[in-house]
């Protein structure tokens, strides 16, 4: 299979006939506007955001979007510098819901409300992978193995990321326990599996679905159904495992930043998915679209607070630093 360059994806993402630039551009006191990913280059954060950004730029009229890693601590570096910019415009971040299990985990003392949301963009559901090992092949194998060999297998997780939270879902499910290990972020989680130095991660279509059936093999995809990218690889449910698990993202402004800025930015990334080409193009790493504005993302925001709330305590990893 022939591998495309990030460059060349991104230059046929982009290429339309000729961009709508978005209306009522606010003034802006900067002109390169910093979006901040709290993961290193080449995992879906990061393949995603640039996708989205590049389309973004050819709306936008007067400033210019630009991808910046910061990355480390499960993505609170990035977080953190994000919350102590100005509310001004110039600083965004694209990120996963995260934010909630790193506050209940006490890793941040701030959680959604330190933030503006701005735009939903998308839902992954999660694809359990494991190591190229002959110990377990589905959830059921898994759950026996890990039952007779306790502490055996080692589990890679974003500490207090939600792959944290969706790992103790698992094991709950499973009736076992996991060894769980901190990563910074699914390369890196994609990378320990391959060498075998862990035995299961949660990862994602577009960043390790080039090695299932040799190197890795994927266990289960927590969604209602099927991927159809992945046709061979059956959901939890099918496996007797009924857990919904997907990792969500967004664009997010700091606490306080004009109604004018965060709707432009609102109207910016609906007109973007309003592109089949951009569509297409996050939809085939794996990706379900579901735009929803500020009002509405504020609202999920909300809910899932106060439902990962209710897991934390029941995990027992519940410790907010308020």
């Amino acid at each position: 299979m022939k591998i495309l360059k990030l460059s060349t994806l991104l230059a046929a993402t982009t290429a339309v006939a000729g961009p709508t630039l978005a209306q009522d551009a606010p003034d802006l006191p900067c002109d390169t506007v910093r979006v901040v990913v709290g993961f290193p280059p080449g995992g879906g954060s990061d393949y995603q955001a640039r996708v989205l950004v590049d389309a973004a730029n050819e709306i936008i009229d007067g400033t210019e979007l630009q991808v910046v890693n910061i990355s480390g601590q499960s993505g609170n570096r990035g977080s953190r510098d994000v919350v102590e910019s100005d509310p001004d415009g110039c600083t965004m971040m694209f990120h996963l819901a995260a934010i909630l299990s790193s506050y209940f985990t006490g890793r941040v003392p701030y959680s959604w409300e330190a933030f503006e949301p701005v735009a939903m963009i998308s839902r992954e559901p999660a694809t359990y992978a494991a190591s190229n090992n002959d110990n377990f092949t589905n959830l059921d194998e898994l759950a026996v193995f890990a039952s007779e060999n306790p502490g055996e297998v080692t589990a890679a997780v974003s500490m207090g990321s939600d792959s944290h939270f969706f790992a103790l879902q698992l094991q709950d499910a499973l009736g076992v326990e996991f060894n769980i290990v901190g990563y910074n972020g699914e390369a890196e989680r994609v990378t320990a599996l391959l060498s075998d130095v862990v035995q299961l991660a949660q990862v994602t279509e577009q960043t390790a679905a080039q090695y299932f059936g040799n190197e890795l093999t994927a266990l289960a995809y927590m969604a209602e159904e099927r991927s159809p990218r992945l046709p061979d690889v059956p959901t939890g449910g099918e496996q007797g495992y009924d857990l919904d698990l997907a990792g969500t993202r967004g664009f997010l402004l700091p606490a306080e930043t004009p109604d004018e800025i965060v709707d432009y930015y609102a109207d910016v990334f609906r007109q973007v998915l309003d592109r089949e080409d951009v569509v297409d193009e996050l939809e085939s790493k794996g990706m379900i679209i579901d735009y929803r504005g500020p009002a509405e993302y504020r609202e999920w925001w909300q809910t899932t607070s106060d439902e990962w709330e209710k897991l934390a305590k029941n995990f027992g990893v519940y410790n907010p630093r308020d």
